[in-house]
């Protein structure tokens, strides 16, 4: 069981490093937040989108923080935090196996949304 908040954000971070490969840039990569957007040039109810996030994982106070993009997506029987307009995620204070389990099945959904709206 992982409890170093640095350690928890760099096993998470390296689960998500793969999807800049995938048709994602990096926006930020410091020491305590790493985010993936899409920069797909699409037309959504009649207004050009140049880029969208997709999923970022930040060190907050005492917790690292998993947000993903929920925009088009219903997470209301997901059990996830709402960070605020389109964004989700969650809190993590201690990191094992199911639990990185968690995070990365919670991204690969995501990752397939964005895939079934051809956002990437």
């Amino acid at each position: 069981m992982k409890t170093d908040l640095v350690e928890i954000f760099q096993t998470i971070r390296a689960g998500i490093q793969p999807y800049a490969t995938m048709g994602y840039t990096v926006h930020e990569n410091s020491e305590t937040g790493y985010d993936l957007y899409s920069e797909k040039n699409i037309k959504q109810n009649g207004e050009k989108v140049t880029e969208r996030f997709f999923t970022g994982v930040y060190i907050n106070g005492n917790e690292v923080e998993v947000k993903v993009n929920t925009d088009e997506f219903s997470t209301k029987n997901q059990q996830l935090i709402a960070f605020g307009e389109n964004t989700a995620g969650l809190r993590v204070v201690q990191l094992d196996d199911a639990k990185l389990k968690e995070v990365e099945t919670l991204i690969e959904i995501i990752h397939t949304h964005f895939k079934e709206k051809e956002w990437i």
